[in-house]
């Protein structure tokens, strides 16, 4: 009898990358949110949810001792009858890799698996699931592929942890905040001056995006003060917990009046 999803993770997957030197505690379950297409009929614009897209293993590796593990990889499981690229399709689909910030997206049914790239569209051909890559192999190929260095004293923006962990991020905030860090690193390394756009919808939390990347950026001592600037006054005062939340009273508000903020505001 075949094994359906969840046995398969848990008899044959889990167990093939466990083998293959994935700590258990840098290996997590996560779930897409569900997105809305938005479709024209007869010159009216309607609103269409998508299924959620499913991603069953987000793997994971620090950088070096005592820094946060960061994901470098997808691995999506199906029933083990299923051929091991038939878990591929919604990644496809939803650029499940682009979403993650990840530079690769695998798929198995417990005995074979694939990966998909998702700038050249090729998938690979299949290999037996216990030449799955290992973490070390998969973080030497991260570094190569983001083109970014390998002196840990480099990496340290990504090394350093979130103030307030991780799980205080949804997946692709976390992920936005990744892929800024990591263009800073190789502009730095380039010796240029960083510059990075976020473009996100309304209501993806970009104020919290903003208060953790300028958090890390300060941890890491590479900024001292920054100003936030908003247009508006509801966003200054919503804004100013997420800061606080991060900087404590170091966070302050700006006005355009002579008040001034206080002496250790950042």
């Amino acid at each position: 009898m075949s094994r359906n999803e969840a046995q398969t993770r848990f008899d044959l997957i889990d167990p093939a990358i466990v083998s293959r030197g994935w700590d258990r505690a840098d290996i997590r379950l996560e779930e897409t949110a569900a997105a809305v297409d938005i479709v024209e009929h007869r010159g009216q614009k309607q609103g269409r949810r998508r299924p959620k897209g499913r991603t069953d293993y987000v793997l994971r590796r620090p950088l070096g001792a005592g820094s946060e593990p960061i994901p470098l990889a997808i691995l999506e499981a199906k029933r083990e009858e299923k051929p091991p690229e038939h878990g591929l399709q919604q990644g496809k689909k939803y650029r499940i890799g682009h979403l993650h910030a990840v530079p690769f997206v695998f798929s198995s049914n417990g005995h074979q698996f694939v990966e998909y790239d998702e700038e050249s569209g090729l998938t690979s051909e299949a290999q037996p699931i216990s030449e799955f890559p290992t973490p070390s192999d998969l973080l030497d190929r991260y570094l190569h592929k983001r083109s970014l260095p390998t002196a840990p004293d480099q990496l340290q923006l990504l090394r350093t942890p979130y103030q307030l962990g991780r799980d205080h991020l949804r997946y692709y905030q976390d992920a936005a905040i990744r892929a800024a860090l990591e263009k800073i690193i190789r502009q730095r390394a380039a010796g240029q001056a960083p510059r990075v756009l976020l473009a996100l919808a309304t209501g993806s939390g970009k104020t919290r995006i903003a208060a953790s990347l300028l958090k890390k950026m300060f941890d890491a001592k590479l900024v001292g003060r920054a100003l936030f600037v908003c247009d508006r006054t509801e966003l200054r005062d919503n804004g100013l917990g997420d800061f606080q939340e991060a900087f404590g009273t170091d966070a302050a508000e700006v006005d355009t009046h002579p008040s001034s903020p206080r002496p250790r505001s950042r």
